[in-house]
């Protein structure tokens, strides 16, 4: 996810959200040497000073954000897809454990009924 406040000066991307996506968390102290107050908010910046670059930059940062999020993605639906099958294959499993387990119950009750029936002869 972009990190809050990497794209508020003069549409360039920061390196924070790249390093936050490789594990540094967005409430983390900045690392690139960007110092809060500096007052680098984009306003000396003319009409030829890379504004396209930046552009392209901030482009390209959403491209990788997005591959990222469908590659997730993907994963959690193969992940949900694995876990179907199983709970499926789980569901077959009980219930023919139930089928067995009232034949079982049916052949113990047939079996005392004899041999109460052999007890009282």
């Amino acid at each position: 996810a972009p990190v809050a406040g990497c794209l508020r000066r003069s549409g360039r991307a920061c390196a924070r959200s790249r390093a936050g996506a490789m594990g540094k968390e967005a409430g983390s102290p900045r690392s690139d040497g960007d110092e809060g107050g500096r007052g680098d908010d984009g306003a000396g910046a003319g009409p030829g000073s890379g504004d396209e670059g930046g552009k392209k930059d901030i482009e390209q940062e959403i491209r990788s954000l997005l591959a990222k999020a469908r590659s997730r993605l993907e994963s959690a639906r193969a992940a949900q897809d694995e876990n179907a099958t199983h709970l499926k294959t789980l569901q077959k499993g009980f219930k023919d454990l139930k089928r067995q387990q009232a034949h079982v119950a049916r052949e113990q009750q047939q079996t005392i009924g004899q041999m109460q029936n052999n007890l009282r002869s």
